[in-house]
């Protein structure tokens, strides 16, 4: 078995294999069971076949009636048998246990068909419960032996008892597996899905409550995130209406003409328009997207100076995930523009794809300017940005088309020294 995948991936590997075991032992303690009562079915018909055997010898011998008897009482006696009958082919009896006379003519005779539903051959013995019958060819005669019932039934008692026993702790093992194992992976599934939803790393063995934890400072992250936008949006707002404000005025004196109030109504207005660009939900347009193909796209679209060296290091195999060839593609491209923008002047971009375990792994990395460590928790917060234009959008944009994907984004950054952009995808190999 195969481990070291995500955390609930092994859990669940090893409760199969758990509920397996408990399945193997159980059948093969049945099936020691079966081999048991075999081997007393077994034991029983080597002593009724001994029983036959010392019968036969009996009636081949010259003995006479009386003692005859005699000799047969004392085989019943010494096997512990409830009833002994040995008769002739037309079932005219020679010797009946449960009767005092040994004179043949006293006797009627024995129908074996009221127990057995058909006849045995010549030489074979056949069973049903406790009851056997043998058809000897020399002499050439029938022996019926009904056995004490005590020991048989005793063991046949036990042996069902343990047929039910067993079944009953298959059932009840199977329901208590199925239902622990589900009451397990209920708040582990919920919790992964949550963690990927965050695009949260869960290869951890605390990794329920390192997710939650995780889970808890990002939400913290979105509400602080929530009230910076709602103080940015208000800022904006309050800016606008207070130029739109001042205009108006100056428009009323004929010092600015109207048309500077529409330009600055242009601008609330385009906004507005970006916030709802962002806030709406993305429609994928879902197919199996190669990363190597995304990346050569991505490429195309941003002119890379000859003052920055490009560097790419990628496998030869396919990258395929499943997701928006063109979200993907826009989202490598803001990447690769932030990469370039943050080099001032000579520098390098390194690009890495390839797989890692289950996961398709594309990153970039910049020799820029870098970003500060406090200001990392904070780059992917809508319009958080330090350039002098633009809405700090990118970034943003950027880990939503990525976690819509099923993916994370990581972000490692030196002031100084660069920053190295991580995407990671689950593969897609069907």
């Amino acid at each position: 078995m195969k481990f070291g995948g995500s955390y609930p991936r092994d859990i669940g590997a090893v409760a199969t294999t758990f509920i397996v075991l408990i399945l193997f032992v159980a059948v093969f303690n049945l099936y020691i069971s079966f081999q048991f009562r075999n081997e007393f079915v077994n034991y029983e018909r080597s002593n009724i076949l001994a029983i036959t055997s010392v019968c036969r010898g009996y009636l081949k011998s010259n003995y006479d009636g009386r003692e005859l008897s005699f000799l047969l009482r004392n085989l019943g006696r010494s096997f512990n048998i409830a009833h002994l009958v040995v008769t002739d082919t037309l079932g005219r009896r020679i010797y009946d246990s449960w009767s005092h006379f040994n004179i043949m003519s006293s006797l009627g005779d024995f129908d074996f068909l009221d127990s057995f539903e058909k006849m045995p051959m010549t030489q074979e013995l056949i069973q049903k419960d406790n009851d056997f019958l043998y058809a000897s060819a020399d002499p050439p005669v029938y022996i019926y032996v009904s056995l004490v019932p005590a020991y048989s039934i005793i063991l046949g008692n036990m042996f069902r008892w343990h047929i039910f026993y067993i079944t009953i702790s298959l059932i009840f093992t199977s329901f208590l597996g199925f239902f622990l194992i589900r009451n397990l992976f209920l708040p582990m599934r919920y919790v992964t899905n949550l963690a990927r939803e965050f695009g949260i790393e869960i290869k951890k063995e605390d990794f329920v409550s390192a997710t939650f934890n995780e889970v808890y400072r990002k939400l913290r992250m979105r509400e602080q995130m929530l009230v910076e936008f709602s103080a940015y949006i208000a800022h904006e707002f309050r800016n606008s209406l207070g130029a739109i404000i001042g205009l108006a005025r100056l428009v009323e004196k004929g010092k600015k003409p109207g048309s500077e109030i529409a330009k600055e109504c242009r601008n609330m207005e385009e906004l507005i328009t970006r916030i709802l660009e962002y806030s709406k939900p993305l429609s994928l347009n879902v197919s199996r997207v190669h990363l190597s193909r995304v990346l050569d796209d991505a490429l195309e679209r941003v002119s890379i100076p000859k003052r920055i060296r490009l560097i790419i290091k990628r496998t030869h195999e396919p990258l395929p995930v499943k997701g928006d060839h063109e979200l993907l593609t826009v989202a490598v491209t803001n990447l690769l523009k932030n990469a370039k923008e943050a080099i001032r002047g000579k520098g390098q971009i390194e690009i890495v794809a390839g797989r890692k375990d289950e996961s398709m792994i594309l990153s970039i990395t910049d020799s820029g300017v870098g970003v500060e460590e406090r200001e990392l928790d904070m780059i992917f917060n809508p319009f958080f940005t330090r350039k002098a234009e633009g809405m700090g959008l990118g970034l943003a944009y950027v880990r939503k088309v990525i976690e819509e994907h099923g993916g994370r984004v990581e972000v490692v950054s030196k002031k100084g020294k660069g920053t190295t952009f991580s995407l990671e995808f689950p593969a897609y190999d069907k």
